[in-house]
């Protein structure tokens, strides 16, 4: 089949744009011809999106949107408006943690277009209330992990060597990571931050790790994506405190690479961590429970490595061979 894949795509980076190059790989590999189309642009390039993307998707027989909330809710608009005027299969996945606050704000939008595409996708149970809450049909489809055996590392004790590789923006709260770390410092001196990536909290993030006395912090600016298992390798750890999630594949990542992950329990967070059994979880903004968990993760080896181990079985869930069978079911084709 003819693809089209459809979001607000940026090269080598994670998120939504990551996921759909893997999905384009992990299609051209089966022999469909798939291309990307992104909606990113200035303003007047946006106002041209739709005959752009008439033009470029008369060759496909599928249009596969992936978009989320605010200006990420573009996608559906110009891509459902366009494949509809041409007669195209529309398949929408919707990411993102934010879904129930936007379908509340704005719920004529959404359901103009979310009740017009062939087939919703959602990636958790989390986002599947939400649909359900607004009578939106939808099919759970998880986000895809690629697995390779050989990024995964047993560790036989995990070190106090924590990582971040969340954007650094408000939505993910680094700062309580910080501040969590100040406390965990106060009692493992050698303890070790490092903070993958960058945003437009990037500065404010230096001047809190300094006004904080932090030792041991590493910024390391913008990575590429597929540079990020260089980092997880180097660390023990891997901490996520957003306000708001969905599906985040930064914790599917760790999880297959051998780190322990704390993350905040908001969102879909929690129907991928099984607190206790696949990683620890801690209530929204609360540093000092983030704190208690980074301790309990060094202090109590055995618990940690046990989790360690049920996660990396867990994460086989997300393999491409394990999704594309729904997918393609979506899409309607019958292999």
């Amino acid at each position: 089949m003819d693809i089209l894949l459809i979001c607000n795509y940026r090269p080598g980076v994670g998120g939504i744009s990551g996921q759909v190059e893997i999905l384009q790989r992990k299609l051209r590999e089966e022999g469909h011809r798939t291309d990307i189309f992104s909606t990113k642009g200035s303003v007047f390039q946006r106002l041209l999106l739709p005959a752009k993307l008439r033009k470029a998707g008369r060759r496909y027989a599928l249009f596969h949107i992936h978009c989320c909330s605010g200006w990420g809710f573009l996608p559906a608009v110009v891509g459902v408006g366009v494949g509809r005027r041409l007669g195209k299969r529309t398949v929408l996945t919707y990411h993102g943690g934010g879904g129930e606050k936007f379908f509340e704000r704005n719920p004529k939008l959404v359901r103009h277009f979310l009740l017009r595409t062939d087939r919703n996708i959602v990636l958790s149970g989390f986002l599947a209330r939400v649909f359900d809450r607004f009578q939106l049909p939808y099919t759970v489809i998880p986000n895809i992990v690629e697995l390779d055996p050989t990024l995964f590392r047993r560790r036989e004790r995990l070190e106090a060597k924590y990582i971040c590789t969340r954007a650094h923006e408000e939505l993910y709260n680094i700062p309580c990571i910080l501040r969590a770390f100040r406390q965990v410092q106060q009692r493992l001196p050698d303890a070790a931050l490092t903070l993958v990536g960058t945003g437009s909290q990037h500065q404010q993030l230096k001047q809190l790790s300094s006004e904080l006395g932090l030792r041991n912090v590493t910024f390391t600016g913008r990575v590429d994506n597929n540079e990020i298992y260089r980092h997880l390798d180097q660390s023990d750890i891997l901490l996520s405190a957003p306000r708001v999630d969905n599906m985040p594949v930064s914790l599917l990542e760790a999880m297959n690479a051998g780190l322990l992950v704390i993350s905040s329990a908001v969102g879909g967070v929690p129907y991928i961590i099984d607190d206790n059994r696949t990683g620890l979880l801690f209530g929204s903004d609360d540093s000092d429970q983030l704190a208690a968990k980074m301790l309990q993760a060094v202090e109590q080896q055995e618990e940690s490595l046990a989790m360690v181990q049920e996660a990396h079985r867990a994460v086989n869930a997300y393999q491409w061979e394990n999704v594309k069978e729904k997918l393609y079911t979506a899409y309607g084709i019958h292999p």
